[in-house]
């Protein structure tokens, strides 16, 4: 298991969390989702490290633009 941090502008409210965590939440491999709204932070628990870009690209797509990304 591989943890990714996604650092995002636009994260402001629970629905903004809902959002992100619905539109992430049936994806192969994704375990766990947690969106810290003070730290503006998406983190994925990963069954292994082969698609961050993926999810990268799909966060920007939800509308929460990716400043960083780093691996745990």
């Amino acid at each position: 298991m591989k943890k990714v941090n996604f650092n995002v502008t636009g994260v402001k409210c629970g629905g903004c969390v809902s959002k992100i965590e619905n539109g992430l939440k049936d994806e192969a491999g994704v375990l766990n989702i947690a969106v810290n709204i003070e730290d503006q932070v998406v983190s994925l628990e990963l069954e292994d490290e082969s698609k961050p870009m993926l999810f990268k690209k799909q966060i920007e797509e939800l509308g929460f633009p990716v400043s960083k990304m780093s691996k745990e």
